[in-house]
């Protein structure tokens, strides 16, 4: 039968069917296998709809990678055909899970990863023909290499290079020169190190090498900016008053901001200020004297006078203690002298509309600024009396940044919203698909081996009817028909069940 003619969706069943049942069995296993590969290849497709293509489990190839290795580490992944990713400071590899360990044996035959530090280990090989010289470069390299290693052990820093320039001695103290060293620091992405980070890094290179004094190591790092403090005295105490001025900025800066935040919301108002302190260092000697009720007699001398007019007369001069106090009163270092204030107030406010149930923008009255005003007056502890000034004002804040930001978050819900429910939507089509078509061949399957099983049962009843002794008529037609009749009469169900046989096989 050829499926091809009169072809109709109504039709479609019944001709399958019938293609099934006159179908041979090897056709009929290539078309459940079919099936079957058909029903897995729309799941794997469904589950694979919300999965990119580049979605791997990412491992570490190599790590603390220079730029011109790793060019030639990817170039080289590039030309084996294998995916990977790099870091944003290009210093990290990552390839899929499953490829590091045949990616590391086959680089590792091609001589990668080739940076490395040579420490103490250059002398693990002694040659008997190296000269002097050549036995100090080492020396220096050794020490180079494994300061190098140490610095990496420092959390922050990505790659380091130390050069260390030591001179040769000299007889003469007046012509000897200084040691010294420079250390260029490469630091992660993002990171940033600390002014007690720097100078450690300083005394721990100054302490490795004999002779090397702290202020003769230079710290920079990559982008040529100077990490190491100047040494000056006068350079570097202007360094920490500045910074002194700074921190004490910011902190009254964030007791102001945090407060405005709570009382009328946040990126509401902004807060600027400028502080004057006083690093003047004064010294006050205060001396007192209390007489008091009681003395005390510290020292007495006498001394006796005789006349004949007068007689004798007799002089006393007694000396005192008096109560003393002095004291010596150091000024403290870093007062604040002045204090100026920008304050930066969002002249509308948002408040909620009862009639119209919706929210509504509003300017503030002058009253609820002027209290915003002595809030951030008492926060900082302002003092009109040293000078200290204030500046308000109140103007309407920019927001189509923040109203953009808005929608667009609506809009990408949105869309997520709408992406995932055509994704469900179209998983539960194809399962339903899945299963209807392996009903179908379940059915079909089904309907095959009863008619398999009928056949058997038709040979059966015709090798019984064959085995029974009568007269056989002449013609094959009458043969034929008694056959048809004693088989009816005697076994009325297999009758049936052949009959039943027959007319499905017309249709």
């Amino acid at each position: 039968m050829n499926l091809t003619e009169n072809f109709s969706l109504s039709t479609l069943p019944d001709q399958a069917r019938a293609w099934w049942e006159e179908a041979t069995q090897p056709k009929r296993i290539a078309v459940a296998v079919g099936a079957a590969a058909l029903i897995l290849g729309i799941l794997f497709a469904l589950s694979s709809l919300t999965k990119k293509d580049d979605e791997w489990d990412p491992a570490i190839l190599y790590a603390n990678l220079d730029y011109a290795e790793a060019a030639q580490i990817t170039t080289r992944l590039n030309a084996l055909g294998f995916k990977y990713r790099l870091t944003e400071d290009a210093s990290t590899i990552v390839v899929p899970k499953d490829n590091v360990r045949n990616l590391r044996l086959q680089l590792a035959g091609e001589g990668f990863p080739k940076s490395g530090r040579i420490g103490y280990e250059i002398f693990d090989e002694a040659k008997l023909s190296m000269t002097e010289f050549l036995q100090k470069v080492n020396l220096r390299r050794a020490l180079q290499g494994e300061l190098e290693k140490t610095l990496m052990g420092i959390e922050g820093i990505r790659n380091v290079r130390v050069l260390l320039v030591i001179p040769e001695p000299s007889l003469f103290s007046e012509s000897e020169k200084d040691v010294t060293a420079s250390v260029t620091l490469a630091l992660v992405s993002g990171s940033r190190l600390k002014p007690k980070q720097i100078d450690a890094i300083a005394n721990l290179v100054s302490s490795s090498v004999e002779g090397l004094e702290v202020e003769k190591v230079t710290i920079v790092d990559t982008e040529g900016n100077m990490l190491s403090e100047d040494r000056d005295p006068l350079a570097k105490a202007a360094n920490k008053q500045f910074q002194m001025q700074q921190q004490v900025e910011q902190t009254l800066e964030k007791k102001v901001q945090s407060l405005l935040d709570e009382v009328i919301g946040k990126d509401r108002s902004k807060v600027r200020l400028n502080v004057t302190l006083d690093f003047k260092q004064t010294q006050t000697h205060l001396e007192s004297y209390d007489p008091g009720s009681s003395q005390m007699l510290r020292s007495e001398q006498t001394s006796e006078k005789q006349s004949a007019e007068q007689g004798s007369e007799e002089l006393a001069i007694r000396n005192f203690e008096v109560n003393k106090t002095i004291r010596e009163v150091t000024g403290s270092v870093g007062t604040i002298e002045r204090m100026t204030m920008a304050l930066t107030i969002d002249k509308t406010k948002v408040v909620a509309d009862k009639e119209t149930n919706s929210f509504i923008e509003q300017e503030r009255s002058q009253q609820e600024i002027d209290n915003l005003e002595n809030l951030a007056r008492g926060a900082v502890g302002f003092n009109e009396e040293r000078g200290d000034k204030i500046s308000v004002f109140a103007m309407p804040f920019d927001k189509t940044q923040e109203l953009a930001a808005r929608q667009q978050e609506e809009n990408e819900a949105s869309t997520k919203f709408w992406t995932d429910v055509a994704i469900t939507v179209a998983k539960v089509l194809g399962i339903l698909a899945a299963l209807i078509t392996l009903r179908f061949i379940i059915q079909a399957i089904g309907r095959g081996v009863g008619v398999e099983e009928q056949i058997e049962v038709l040979g059966e009843v015709a090798g019984e009817v064959e085995e029974q002794a009568f007269d056989r008529p002449d013609t094959p037609h009458d043969i034929l028909v008694s056959r048809v009749q004693q088989m009816v009469r005697e076994q009325p169900e297999n009758s049936a069940k052949l009959i039943k046989t027959m007319l499905v096989e017309s249709n």
